[in-house]
């Protein structure tokens, strides 16, 4: 029944509704610059009125209210506006790591410029061009040799600093993978911490946006996949993961048989000492649980089987594990040894679709790429060289033990000298040592170089028509001084097309360049036929460097536009989700003067019951 007691109880209602409305409009403004975090708005309800008419309860027009209450406190959230931001968030991650290190890939290569590659490999044939008109000078001779010095440390330098950069991926990818799993582990708990608080009947709604602040962070990290459960509890996976059949990484029910990532630090083949397995070749695969590799505890060696070159290089580019919550890999529950190996099929690579990470194993592709285009040019131009230097197709001479006993480069790894004489030509059998001529198919961009031997007494420098019929230039009794033919025909390689892009394949020694390269030698080795489907070597490197600029500008623009696209969903979303200071303060207004009303109507209820129990006195 309705009466003065109940409009009293009406208005104490409305008071504490507008009170609590007052505390979120505060806790909003409070938060206006917190980051992650979402405005929270009231929803007020009537509370219940009184009932119908009944024995104990007489008839009235109507039903009677009884005020208002507060029936939740609910965050403002977009959750497709969430899903847009962090597909686009992934997407510029991946291009970031992408445009940083391409950027870094261009300093190094350091083109145009003119201490470059491209310039001096330029300067070599002109060095050879000015000794070919004065062979005699041992001026034009120690400028060849300068030059040629030159570009084989240049090579040296730029492959040895891509190896570094290289590096410098794998660090950042392990301190990548090291924060993704503690971040797993943040949201793992704030999980759990929501759905205890749901279950209980209440908001959580700072939780939440805590929890969504990390999943926006995670999503630079790679592509995720929100699947919404029961108590605001959510599953997580990577998205496209098809590696795994149950690829969660956050569940919010059986939360501890989630994955997580683990890092190779190490690949290493370890029966190069001839040992067969009976599995085939073994490799000892070094990974950290979780990468988190400030603890012994967490190393972990593992021997794998039936591994493909195309398997080491896809796991050396890669070197993410999928892992059981533990961090221990999947597939190496058991323990492994040399005779006992772990087979890779039972390995999980991770493999992300987008984020920093598919940016960091794509980078790590692209300087293998990069390396492997320089070991190439490396190898075209010391077979090349050396061809025509020796005028031998090949170490020997038409299948007689003559040999090219003054190579004109050579693998730095494995010469040696003695009293400024080259002196391992020959393999050394006993020691299981390779020589200077069977090592030559080993010349990389990171190992060539000039015969020391040359560069000590450059008059060593073959330069004549019939160099070629002895075994060192001094020997030569039929050619004068000035003849320079030779000097020539290597300036000459110049403009000669070689089959470069077949070295590595087809082409893996000097005597391949002319028995599967199309290319001929003729002439006591100074007539170097071209191969039509070839590219000349300095053109070659031009398009390398091509490449790279394309790559670098596509990055570059790639960041641009995903930071004009994630700024418009940011946007986007920031209306909706959002602090306003201008909306808050007229919601404090309102809900300032609302409960001021409230508070009028208990004073007034107040000075009537004052009329009815102190005026009855009168």
């Amino acid at each position: 029944m309705s009466g003065l007691f109940s409009i009293f109880n009406t208005a104490t209602r409305g008071m504490s509704t507008q009170q609590r409305a007052i505390n979120v409009t505060s806790h909003n403004i409070a938060n206006a610059n917190t980051e992650g975090f979402s405005r929270q708005r009231v929803v007020i309800e009537t509370t219940t009125p009184f009932g119908m008419p009944s024995l104990t309860n007489a008839a009235e027009p109507g039903q009677m209210g009884t005020g208002s209450q507060v029936s939740a406190i609910q965050r403002v959230r977009d959750s497709f506006l969430d899903y847009q931001v962090r597909t686009e968030t992934s997407v510029k991650g991946q291009f970031d790591a992408r445009e940083k290190f391409l950027s870094e890939i261009e300093g190094i290569l350091n083109e145009p410029g003119d201490t470059g590659i491209s310039t001096l490999i330029g300067k070599f044939f002109d060095s050879w061009q000015t000794l070919s008109q004065q062979p005699q000078s041992s001026n034009a001779r120690t400028v060849v040799a300068q030059q040629t010095a030159a570009l084989t440390d240049s090579l040296n330098h730029t492959a040895v600093q891509l190896d570094k950069l290289k590096e410098n991926t794998q660090l950042i990818m392990k301190d990548s993978i090291f924060e993704l799993n503690n971040m797993l582990g943040q949201i793992d708990q704030l999980n759990q911490q929501i759905i205890g608080v749901k279950v209980a009947g209440n908001e959580p709604n700072d939780l939440q946006d805590k929890r969504d602040l990390l999943l926006d962070q995670l999503s630079a990290k790679f592509n995720l996949t929100v699947e919404n459960k029961e108590f605001g509890g959510i599953d997580l996976r990577p998205a496209d993961a098809t590696d795994l059949q149950d690829s969660s990484v956050i569940k919010a029910q059986f939360n501890n048989n989630s994955k997580r990532f683990s890092y190779v630090s190490n690949i290493e083949k370890v029966n190069t000492n001839g040992s067969i397995s009976a599995n085939g070749d073994v490799y000892k695969i070094t990974y950290y649980k979780k990468g988190n590799m400030s603890s012994d505890e967490d190393r972990v060696e593992l021997y794998v089987s039936g591994m493909s070159a195309e398997d080491v290089k896809q796991l050396d580019e890669c070197r993410v594990l999928w892992a059981e919550n533990d961090g221990t890999a999947i597939g190496t529950q058991m323990k492994s040894s040399f005779d006992n190996p772990v087979d890779f099929r039972s390995l999980k690579l991770f493999k992300p679709s987008s984020g920093e990470l598919k940016g960091y194993m794509s980078v790590q592709a692209d300087i293998n790429d990069y390396n492997d285009q320089l070991d190439k040019l490396a190898k075209a131009i010391a077979f090349s060289v050396n061809a025509v230097h020796s005028g031998m197709e090949d170490v020997t001479s038409n299948g007689e033990p003559k040999k090219d006993y003054m190579p004109y480069f050579v693998n730095g790894d494995v010469a040696r000298y003695e009293n400024n004489k080259l002196v391992n030509l020959d393999d050394d059998l006993l020691a299981g040592k390779s020589g200077v001529l069977s090592s030559e198919k080993d010349i990389t961009a990171k190992n060539i170089t000039i015969n020391k031997q040359i560069l000590n007494d450059v008059m060593q420098i073959k330069t004549r028509t019939h160099d070629n019929m002895f075994d060192y230039e001094k020997d030569n009794n039929i050619d004068g001084e000035t003849d320079g033919s030779r000097a020539l025909a290597i300036a000459k390689l110049r403009d000669s097309l070689i089959k470069i892009q077949d070295i590595g394949s087809t082409i893996n020694e000097r005597a391949d360049l002319f028995k599967y390269g199309g290319n001929t030698l003729g002439n006591n080795g100074l007539d170097f036929t071209s191969n039509i489907n070839g590219m000349k070597v300095d053109n070659y490197y031009r398009d390398v460097i091509d490449r790279l600029g394309v790559q670098n500008q596509e990055a570059i623009r790639m960041v641009k536009n995903q930071e004009s696209l994630l700024d418009s969903f940011q946007q986007s979303r920031e209306s909706v989700s959002g602090v306003s200071l201008d909306e808050e303060m007229s919601n404090l207004v309102q809900f300032q003067h609302a409960y001021q009303a409230n508070a009028k109507v208990i004073s007034t209820v107040d000075e009537l019951l004052d009329v009815v129990i102190n005026g009855l006195k009168k």
